[in-house]
């Protein structure tokens, strides 16, 4: 039986090892539980529709993301018994004119034609928007999205862990490291394989720096505040994506998690700082009403992986053709972790992938 090893138990490698726990191979997960994995601190949005990037290469991948998104949270559901952390709630995309609003309605119609999970698209005034979001400040009308969808992204990634254990991946703790033939060793351990998927994250160039490899994946620390608005019933309340670098992601029970910052500067370090929380507060407060500041429950920190041109690569390791990586997704990691991670499996079990990957080839990134 073939042997498959997966390093990284963030949102990839989780996918990655839960779709491979349903087919007729050995797999095998190895995480260093890193302080600061960017999945565990995440609160995700699955509404790449109505973004404007031009990245035409993103968009593609974010778009498929959103559509396997519904798929794979309905399987572990239905697999497991357990809240999976997805849930399609929808999405106010805040404008602040009727001309604004406009447009963005008119972009959503267009997308809405090559994706239809979309669902219903409406151009809400005012008052209709605030009747979805009790919280919005005055003066902004939005575009509605129906099939948006929130996810707890540590929920989520847990689900994953459980049900592949449960279908036989063997999951162990410590950290990987990979030779220059491409040998892994966990501690002192060597860890034997047919096939490797790397999912490493943040830690991709540490992983590979003793192999001799170059890796342009650097860490970028984000913060999130986790608000709480007790008093309300936000459970099906939707998402929130203002004219910002800012959400606003509402939970149940009165949890609504702000943010995030993109400090590229602080690489590694996991620290909540005053200058985070007040860049977040002071963003979030010109959309949202009430004394935020106060409402202030706790504090996440997460490290994600970027690329220098904020570009994700996907594919084979230069020079090991049995090796499969994914990395570079910022903060469109959890929203498009799952379908990488299904990529990733398929490129492992020699399967023919649905996107052209010769647009995220890892050869940009990586060289010797």
């Amino acid at each position: 039986m073939q042997k498959i090893v997966i390093i990284g138990g963030g949102i990839v490698g989780a996918s990655a090892a839960y779709l491979l726990s349903k087919e007729n191979v050995q797999v095998t997960l190895i995480d260093s539980g890193e302080p600061g994995q960017a999945t565990r601190a995440a609160a995700g949005i699955i509404c790449p529709w109505l973004s404007k990037r031009r990245n035409k290469y993103w968009y593609e991948l974010a778009k498929n993301s959103a559509a396997f998104y519904k798929e794979i949270a309905h399987m572990l559901e239905e697999e497991t018994g357990r809240d999976s952390g997805y849930k399609q709630v929808g999405v106010l995309a805040l404008r602040s004119t009727e001309d604004k609003v406009t447009e963005l309605f008119n972009l959503a119609k267009e997308r809405r034609l090559e994706a239809s999970v979309m669902g219903e698209i409406a151009k809400l005034s005012e008052a209709e928007t605030k009747q979805k979001f009790p919280l919005v400040k005055p003066g902004f009308g939005s575009v509605y999205v129906s099939g948006a969808a929130r996810v707890n992204g540590g929920l989520f990634c847990e689900t994953l862990l459980y049900a592949a254990k449960e279908n036989g991946v063997k999951i162990k703790s410590g950290r990987a490291r990979f030779s220059t033939n491409g040998e892994i060793f966990v501690g002192e351990e060597k860890e034997s394989y047919d096939k490797l998927i790397i999912a490493s994250g943040a830690w991709l160039a540490d992983l590979l720096q003793d192999a001799g490899f170059h890796t342009d994946v650097l860490a970028q620390k984000g913060q999130l505040l986790a608000l709480d608005f007790s008093k309300f019933e936000t459970d099906d309340w939707p998402v929130i994506l203002p004219p910002s670098a800012k959400s606003i992601v509402p939970f149940d029970n009165g949890k609504i998690i702000v943010g995030a910052t993109h400090e590229k500067a602080a690489g590694f370090n996991t620290e909540p700082t005053a200058a985070g929380r007040a860049e977040i507060i002071t963003e979030v407060s010109q959309f949202m009403e009430g004394d935020l500041e106060q409402k202030i429950a706790s504090v996440a920190v997460g490290t994600r992986p970027y690329t220098t041109d904020f570009a994700p690569l996907i594919g084979q390791l230069p020079g090991f053709d049995k090796v499969f990586l994914a990395n570079g997704l910022g903060a469109s990691g959890l929203t498009t972790g799952p379908y990488v991670g299904k990529i990733l499996a398929d490129l492992a079990l020699g399967h023919t992938v649905d996107l052209a990957l010769e647009n995220y080839e890892p050869s940009k990134y990586i060289s010797k």
